[in-house]
């Protein structure tokens, strides 16, 4: 493979690797989202259950530690994601730019010693 169907090769899975990462951090932020509205939701709907300031400041720490985990798990993925592409891409350079390996060596001639020796 010559240098320039090698860079060709390069950019077209560059393309598919970017391609797919924002794809899949496009999903993850989706999921994130509709998440953070069902945490809302939940505990928007306990809200009517409180009787006092200590059940509220419950609620509130309980809401808090929640919203924590979600994000350090959403962080973690989109992590994940990223190390993921950076790899593949690392990869994908790695080949364009490693020069091919030198053709086979050919077999040597026999020697006409070796010739002589056979006949």
């Amino acid at each position: 493979m010559n240098i320039m169907e090698k860079q060709a090769e390069l950019g077209r899975s560059l393309f598919e690797i970017n391609t797919n990462t924002l794809k899949e951090l496009a999903a993850l932020q989706r999921e994130n989202v509709e998440g953070y509205f069902e945490t809302n939701r939940n505990f928007g709907e306990r809200l009517p259950e409180i009787k006092g300031m200590s059940d509220f400041v419950e609620l509130q720490r309980e809401y808090g530690e929640t919203l924590w985990n979600n994000v350090r798990k959403a962080v973690e993925s989109q992590n994940e994601i990223i190390r993921s592409a950076f790899e593949e891409t690392s990869e994908a350079v790695k080949v364009a730019f490693t020069p091919e390996a030198e053709e086979k060596p050919k077999a040597k001639a026999k020697s006409k010693k070796a010739v002589t020796e056979e006949n």
